[in-house]
């Protein structure tokens, strides 16, 4: 199988995505049970993800950095087979982490559970800019299109409201620990306590010190080879699944990309009243800056 360009239209887009992973791939992650210690990361595509892993991951390993990619380390449950990796096979340190952005009630049972929220225009914004040269070509997409067309378009279960409302309904479950980005980035000391305790881990003094300094911007931008997605890259382009030769970033890369600022209107308004047509009803808030307040 030869493969795909990069795309330059919302069409091709959803081909290339079609492409990553195989349908078998998908069925070995569907059928994946896993034990009552394991932890499941699993925000929305460009919430946090890889920050919480490497987070996570310092603290069950006292910040290892033996790993050529986060990935190798947390595997992403829906890619695992592709990736030739093991699910069920031991990990390099306890609890075992796994990743995914599945909403909640897709995901095995009987485990544990980490989501971060975040505000879904900085979401749809992120996403956009991590597909820019990856998944698409440069400039042949614009976010108007991208949003009405992908973004706004996907439905439940696998659309940014469907999955918000999923895991803003477990805040009370004792097996969920539940965060949002925004407090992730304003307070770091008191989530990442948070999340030590979710995790069992005692945070002592010279652990904090290390994941701060691990899971900061300056050094996750500094180290970003592993953190953008090559491994996946590499095994998928071999297969033929994904367009040769493109870069990727998981961590923000503060160029002149699309902004919150330059955002159109229109996209905004379209956003916002998805928000009133399905998670105020489900949820009871009127805005995400409402429910993430509730949550504090």
């Amino acid at each position: 199988m030869a493969n795909p360009k990069r795309a330059t239209s919302i069409e091709e887009l959803h081909l290339v995505l079609s492409q990553l992973f195989t349908q078998e791939g998908r069925a070995a992650g569907d059928a994946f049970a896993a034990q009552p210690e394991d932890i499941i990361i699993s925000p929305y595509s460009k919430c946090g993800t890889t920050w919480l892993q490497q987070t996570a991951h310092g603290l069950r390993t006292r910040g290892d950095m033996n790993f050529g990619e986060i990935t190798e380390v947390v595997p992403w449950i829906d890619a695992a087979f592709d990736l030739d990796m093991d699910l069920n096979a031991e990990q390099v340190a306890a609890p075992r982490l796994f990743k995914s952005h599945a909403a909640f009630e897709q995901l095995p049972a009987n485990c544990r559970y980490i989501c971060i929220l975040r505000d879904p225009i900085d979401a749809l914004i992120s996403l956009y800019n991590f597909f820019d040269n990856w998944m698409m070509e440069p400039g042949c997409i614009g976010i108007e299109a991208f949003a009405e067309r992908h973004y706004l378009a996907r439905k439940p279960p696998h659309d940014f409201w469907h999955h918000l409302c999923s895991w803003y309904e477990q805040r009370n479950n004792a097996a969920v620990l539940l965060l949002t980005y925004e407090q992730f980035k304003s307070d770091f000391p008191a989530q990442l306590e948070r999340l030590a305790r979710f995790m069992g881990i005692e945070l002592d003094t010279a652990l904090r010190d290390i994941v701060t300094e691990q899971s900061s911007f300056a050094f996750m931008q500094a180290n970003d080879h592993h953190f953008d997605d090559h491994f996946l890259r590499h095994k998928r382009e071999a297969a033929g699944a994904l367009p040769v030769g493109g870069s990727t970033s998981k961590v923000n890369r503060g160029d002149s990309r699309e902004t919150r600022d330059n955002l159109p209107a229109s996209i905004a308004d379209a956003m916002n009243a998805r928000w009133d047509d399905y998670v105020t009803p489900r949820t009871g808030k009127d805005s995400y800056q409402a429910l993430a307040a509730s949550l504090n």
